[in-house]
């Protein structure tokens, strides 16, 4: 039963959360500021709900809320990583009026 779970299981749908993050954290370390440093504190708030998931025992609605804003957060921010230079500016400026 424990391959199967190991599979199919809970512990598999984090560790690709994890390894998305991982992936999206690398891209963003490569890029240069403004991108960089607002995309690298959004991944540190995403890290911390990943740390939740990780560590902590919850129901199984409160680890499914958590692990759907996850993966809406690393679609953001795949999707900001996209974005060339002079559109992550525009739409920076847009976000702070």
């Amino acid at each position: 039963m424990a391959f199967v779970d190991l599979f199919f299981g809970w512990q598999r749908r984090v560790r690709r959360l994890r390894r998305k993050w991982d992936r999206e954290r690398e891209k963003a370390l490569r890029k240069k500021e403004p991108l960089r440093g607002s995309v690298l504190s959004k991944l540190d708030g995403v890290e911390n709900s990943l740390r939740v998931l990780e560590e902590q025992n919850m129901s199984r609605v409160a680890r499914a809320r958590i692990a759907k804003e996850i993966e809406i957060d690393l679609e953001e921010i795949a999707e900001l990583l996209r974005l060339k230079r002079e559109e992550a500016a525009e739409a920076f400026a847009a976000r702070k009026q």
